[in-house]
């Protein structure tokens, strides 16, 4: 009975250990950026630029403690901007896109003012 109880445990640590492997040292910044560029991009390597200025503008954006505002930008551009008629081949272009459509324009603003500080 004890090591039916001791051996119930092993599926649930295997899989805690699993969990901690695979993110591998990402943060959730980087995590949301890979999950932006999927749902943004149009092609691999539209997907890998995206991906790779993502992951460059989080690093400062970590610094500031600016996560929550850039998950939130990167929030709305997902829902509003991405999948729509205009492509996105790089996160610059979705600075165009809140221009030119006016949408998420407060949360890429509250994003940059942050980093700016």
């Amino acid at each position: 009975m004890a090591l039916q109880r001791l051996l119930g445990f092993v599926p649930v640590a295997a899989l805690a250990v699993c969990a901690v492997a695979c993110s591998k040292g990402k943060t959730d910044l980087e995590k949301r950026c890979d999950q932006l560029a999927k749902a943004c991009g149009d092609a691999d390597k539209h997907v890998s630029k995206i991906a790779d200025e993502c992951k460059a503008a989080a690093k400062k954006q970590t610094e500031k403690k600016c996560d929550a505002k850039a998950i939130s930008a990167y929030d709305c551009y997902e829902k509003e901007l991405c999948g729509k008629e205009d492509k996105v081949w790089a996160l610059d272009d979705l600075r165009v896109l809140t221009d030119r459509h006016k949408k998420c324009v407060a949360e890429r603003d509250a994003a940059r003012d942050c980093v700016g500080k």
